[in-house]
């Protein structure tokens, strides 16, 4: 019988904290070792941590006891408050900064594989639609509202902080990692979306790590193992596994939407791959449905494709 938890190969099951469901890091972990789960991505916030305490000793607390229980740690940045690395107003770019330095200064507390990141934004404003934009999906026609000129240096400011993470991330033995945000809005245009977007940040920053984002990458109209096969699966660091339906972020429990999965869960297993699959929901019911769904519809799907019958 093929045991996708407990046998080699196997799923890396793991969550990302849900910051309303889980404003405490110490009880998000408590849940995570009751589930039994073998990773787990921290979320850091100034408004969660006003005393700086998960900087300091409550950090190191929670990096022993994620060690103690054999758990992958990682520390997802902050992105609350308009936190933005693609800002132009320089006050917010400085603030943004030092939320993200904060962030590193966890992650080295809590003994963090890697730091998850996102790219950047530029509002747009509400806009009329028109019949040259009927049928394209809602990240094109914000980054053509957007225009040419905005979008080029909207990358250039994104590279540019985003490098500067990275740089300030390894000095502190960190590995950044960039995460495919999600192409839903028509107002706010965000980047990288698509993996030709990795593609000009791996021409720009180097070497590029990658978070994966299951419901954020449905954007883009392209099935889970064809993202991965596009963006390339040697550079994805973590994943962050969510559902929807095609039309907006709804991080929904896995099996909720029409993201197929069964393709990308049977590439992981057939090549051996070891990335962190997070449950990124937003109840803990959602997070218990998503364990259950990789614990035993996705064994037996896989077990199908095996020919496996016991």
């Amino acid at each position: 019988m093929l045991d996708l938890h407990s046998q080699v190969p196997h799923l890396t099951i793991g969550a990302v904290q849900e910051k309303r469901v889980f404003p405490n890091h110490v009880a998000f972990l408590s849940r995570v070792i009751s589930w039994e789960l073998d990773s787990v991505e921290f979320k850091y916030e100034v408004r969660i941590d006003p005393d700086g305490m998960l900087r300091g000793s409550l950090g190191t607390r929670l990096g022993r006891i994620a060690d103690r229980h054999n758990i992958r740690v990682s520390v997802h940045a902050p992105y609350d408050d308009g936190i933005n690395l693609g800002a132009t107003d320089p006050v917010l770019l400085q603030e943004t900064k030092k939320r993200i330095k904060y962030s590193i200064e966890f992650a080295q507390r809590v003994n963090a594989k890697h730091l998850t990141v996102h790219g950047g934004f530029l509002e747009l404003g509400e806009m009329h639609d028109n019949e040259e934009e009927r049928g394209r999906p809602p990240y094109e026609i914000a980054r053509r509202r957007a225009g040419g000129k905005a979008m080029a240096e909207l990358k250039a400011r994104i590279f540019e902080e985003v490098g500067w993470v990275m740089e300030y991330g390894a000095k502190r033995g960190i590995k950044v990692a960039l995460e495919n945000l999600h192409g839903f809005s028509r107002t706010r245009v965000r980047f990288p979306i698509t993996p030709q977007d990795f593609a000009e940040c791996r021409e720009a920053l180097g070497k590029l790590y990658i978070v994966y984002d299951t419901g954020h990458a449905h954007s883009t109209g392209l099935e889970t193992n064809e993202f991965i096969s596009k963006v390339g699966q040697e550079d994805i660091i973590g994943a962050h596994i969510h559902d929807n339906d095609g039309t907006a972020d709804l991080h929904l429990a896995i099996g909720h939407g029409n993201i197929r999965f069964d393709q990308m869960l049977w590439d992981y297993v057939r090549f051996a791959w070891d990335f962190p699959l997070n449950i990124e929901v937003r109840s803990v019911e959602d997070f218990e449905e998503s364990k259950r769904y990789f614990q035993k519809s996705s064994k037996l799907r896989l077990m199908k494709k095996t020919g496996t019958n016991k």
